[in-house]
């Protein structure tokens, strides 16, 4: 199950992406808005991770001290 933090993420990373490809056929003419685009995927797949690796974490302690009470 994904939230709609993770399916926005995602969904901008495809469409980063698909412009990256198209800008990448000519490189020499989108110098700028390759890097630029670049710069933007590697910020949002850091975002995607953060995330990911937070609600880790909380899923984790949400159970974790359960046993400590018994």
């Amino acid at each position: 199950m994904s939230s709609e933090y993770e399916q926005n993420v995602g969904q901008l990373l495809a469409e980063k992406r698909a412009a990256l490809e198209q800008l990448a056929k000519e490189p020499k003419e989108n110098a700028g808005k390759i890097a630029q685009l670049t710069l933007e995927i590697d910020s949002l797949e850091v975002m995607y991770d953060n995330y990911n690796q937070g609600l880790n974490v909380f899923r984790r302690a949400q159970g974790g001290r359960a046993g400590l009470r018994e």
